[in-house]
């Protein structure tokens, strides 16, 4: 289907699809409503006639005036999720044309063949898969007997997931608004691609901001050069009568007074002269502005060629941006050797100048280096490279949006390092391929942390939560440890994906009788969840795989979800019933309160829940296990009641330990089966009592000159058995003060074992 065709004198583009029209209509209209009609603007600097495919039969429709050079205020023919194939016909010319793009994976995809007389055809298929914003086609080609020249042809890509003028630059709102410098490595796929196979560093982004002011700056240099701002000086000078050629009144005085003395010949006349010197601060200024651009853009150069070498394919930078690039090498060398500047020493500015504020050339360079120094804000225009990618910008999307929803839920503020701790600056550059991760930390008053991670890796040598194959690196893991050290550990997974309507499977369209306008998340990356949760491991070593680590995994997709549901999408029950599912998280720049209500819901609960046990225990265990929880007392849980003096209180605390004689004798205690897996400990001391856990290892054999150098004073028996005591957080449900001692008078001191039973629970 020919859904663009563009006719000018000499030349005629035209783009043809095999994609679904009608579908990637009825999707976007879906996203934007009613501005779909309205929503692209197409420009060619040539003029000429364009005609583009419109609903609702998609036939090629004629808009605008002929021979125009805008056509505003249209609906799209380019969506990201179709491959077009894409012909430039032209006629009347005397060689070969080319297609011009920064990319050299874009130029090479145009075949170029020879059709006739003065007669070339260049076509090649693009597709802009998770690419929508403004594309610029542009051709370079010599009419017979004219010069070359060279014209360009742009459109807007579109998404059917998302508003890419209001959401798109919602989503840049944002990641700007917390991070300032990472949207300048989007400005450009070109850019990004320059980092493949090599450490990157901000000369991605100084270039990329370089190569959008370089012709401006460059202007108004040699702007400089024409008119320079010059500084009047005084210079003294004392010379005979003969060698003066301007005398003031005074001067003619003196010589009057000198000849009559005759003193001529002996006498030296001191007089000044007013001269205009280049040698000001400010021009100095644009001589250090021009080394420091020179000598970093060079470096730049060589490091791309260096790269372009190694390269292979589509990794490789177009010869045409070479040129480029050494072009502008070549003239700031030019500019910086020019006879204003030839002799000037470069200097920073080190106080402010009215003249590099004001006056006119001057205050555009300075403009200028500050931008290049401090960065400058993305904006929607075309810039002659391509569109800009969506997919890494959506993930880091979610985890800032993720980031916010956290400090939101428990209230919690980013301006108060006690509530939470974070180091931005591996933000800057989060999607290179390194080991790099971020990290939040959310601090409770409860003495509960949450840890949000973006890249954290997990491997064979990743420490006691660690995998034994393959290394994963989920986009966002979310750790939730318990004031009693109990960790949850949740994932997710963005996706810039959604399924076609049209590519549905058998289950998904029979749900969709009960299930309309919803949109649903890709099968595979749901199964990558399943994968994560069974490759992450749990083990004190590297070699040990003693338990699952991860509760759930989730993947979030820009999805929407429509009004009441009569039921819930398989993805949203899942997460209920086995922990793995996904949430729908879109954008929404219209009511941003609303982003991600599903997914708000979700967290709110896992982070409010009190004990560990309320968030595992509809999780389904492995085949033959089961869930338990080791926070709400079993009824034969036994329990060491023990007695303490005064004096024992501090050693008690410190050591976090309970000791009681090992042997027969006075003091000693009467040892009951499982006495080993002892889960409690009832401190008391005259009025005084402590009901606290114990870690449950079994305890420990401590003859009496270890306890002694522990701050203990062990005073009956040599051996002891010693319980180690998880914390000191009483036991919540129950009130120790009910229970009654079994042990009275003399007795009363002697330890002794008893179950959870004989406790009241409060209810």
């Amino acid at each position: 289907m020919e859904v663009l065709s563009f006719k000018s004198e000499n030349v005629e583009i035209t783009a043809n699809t095999a994609a679904d029209m009608a579908n990637c209509w009825r999707r976007f209209c879906a996203r934007v409503k009613e501005k779909a009609l309205t929503y692209c603007d197409y420009r060619s600097t040539l003029p000429g006639s364009l005609r583009l495919a419109m609903s609702p039969s998609f036939d090629l429709h004629p808009v605008g005036e002929p021979d125009s050079k805008e056509w505003t205020n249209e609906p799209p023919v380019f969506y990201e999720t179709a491959t077009y194939n894409v012909s430039i016909y032209i006629t009347e010319i005397d060689d070969a044309p080319c297609v011009l793009h920064k990319m050299k994976e874009v130029t090479e995809l145009f075949s170029v063949i020879k059709v006739g007389e003065h007669k070339w055809l260049m076509s090649a298929p693009l597709k802009f898969l998770n690419e929508p914003g403004i594309f610029e086609l542009t051709y370079k080609y010599k009419p017979c007997g004219k010069p070359e020249r060279t014209d360009t042809l742009s459109f807007r890509v579109v998404s059917p997931k998302l508003d890419t003028k209001d959401d798109y630059n919602h989503i840049l709102a944002e990641i700007n608004a917390q991070y300032n410098e990472i949207i300048y490595q989007y400005l450009t796929l070109t850019l990004q691609n320059l980092q493949r196979g090599g450490k990157s560093d901000n000369d991605v982004i100084w270039l990329s901001i370089f190569l959008n002011i370089a012709s401006d700056y460059e202007k108004w240099v040699r702007y400089i050069v024409d008119k320079p701002h010059l500084r009047q000086t005084r210079q003294v000078y004392h010379d005979r009568a003969d060698r003066i050629k301007r005398w003031a009144p005074r001067m003619e005085e003196i010589f009057a007074e000198v000849e009559a003395y005759d003193r001529l010949e002996r006498e030296y006349f001191r007089h000044e002269e007013i001269i205009h010197t280049h040698n000001t601060r400010e021009n100095r200024f644009v001589k250090f502005t021009l080394d420091r651009i020179g000598k970093r853009l060079t470096s730049i150069v060589d490091i791309i060629k260096a790269r372009n070498e190694r390269a292979k394919g589509a990794d490789k930078v177009a010869d045409s941006e070479l040129d480029e690039l050494d072009g502008y090498v070549s003239s700031i060398r030019r500019l910086a050797n020019s006879k204003l500047f030839r002799n000037l020493r470069g200097e920073p500015l080190r106080s402010e100048s009215m003249v590099l504020q004001k006056r006119t050339g001057y205050a555009q360079v300075y403009k200028y280096w500050l931008l290049l120094q401090k960065g400058i804000e993305l904006f929607e225009g075309s810039n002659a490279i391509g569109v800009r990618p969506i997919w890494e910008l959506y993930e880091l999307w979610c985890f800032l949006k993720m980031r916010q929803m956290i400090a939101d839920i428990l209230g919690l503020h980013f301006n108060n390092p006690e509530e939470i701790t974070e180091n931005p600056m591996p933000m800057i550059k989060p999607f290179e391929d390194n080991n790099q991760e971020h990290t939040v930390k959310y601090h409770k008053n409860d003495g509960s942390k949450v840890v949000l991670y973006y890249q954290h890796t997990y491997n064979r040598r990743s420490g006691i939560v660690h995998t034994a194959t393959t290394e994963n690196r989920p986009d966002i893991v979310l750790n939730i440890v318990k004031p009693d050290g109990f960790v949850l550990t949740y994932l997710f997974d963005a996706k810039y994906r959604i399924i076609d309507d049209n590519k549905l499977n058998n289950d998904d369209i029979k749900e969709q009788t009960e299930t309309t306008g919803i949109d649903y998340p890709p099968s595979d990356a749901i199964n990558q969840m399943h994968r994560y949760r069974d490759a992450i491991y749990y083990g004190s070593d590297n070699h040990d795989y003693s338990a699952k680590e991860i509760i759930g995994g989730y993947i979030l997709f820009p999805g929407r979800i429509k009004g009441e549901l009569k039921k819930k999408p398989y993805f949203i029950e899942s997460i209920e019933t086995v922990n793995i599912g996904a949430f729908p998280l879109l954008p929404d720049a219209s009511d941003p309160s609303n982003e991600g209500s599903l997914l708000y819901a979700f967290i709110s609960e896992i982070l409010n829940t009190p004990q560990a046990y309320d968030n595992i225990k509809d999780s389904i265990p492995q085949k033959g296990l089961q869930y338990e929880n080791s926070f709400e007392p079993n009824k034969k849980d036994l329990v060491l009641v023990g007695y303490y003096k005064t004096e024992q209180w501090d050693p008690i605390v410190t050591n976090r330990l309970y000791y009681v004689p090992a042997a027969l004798g006075k003091g000693s205690i009467n040892l009951v089966s499982g006495f080993e897996k002892t889960k409690y400990l009832l401190l008391h001391h005259r009025e005084k009592r402590l009901l606290i856990r114990l870690t449950g290892d079994g305890p420990k054999f401590y003859p009496k000159p270890a306890l002694k150098e522990i701050g203990f004073a062990p005073t009956s028996g040599e051996y002891f058995l010693g319980f180690e005591i998880k914390n000191f957080d009483p036991v919540p449900g129950i009130d120790p003060y009910d229970y009654e001692l079994e042990r009275k008078g003399k007795l009363t001191s002697t330890p002794y074992f008893t179950t959870i039973d004989k406790f009241q629970l409060k209810r």
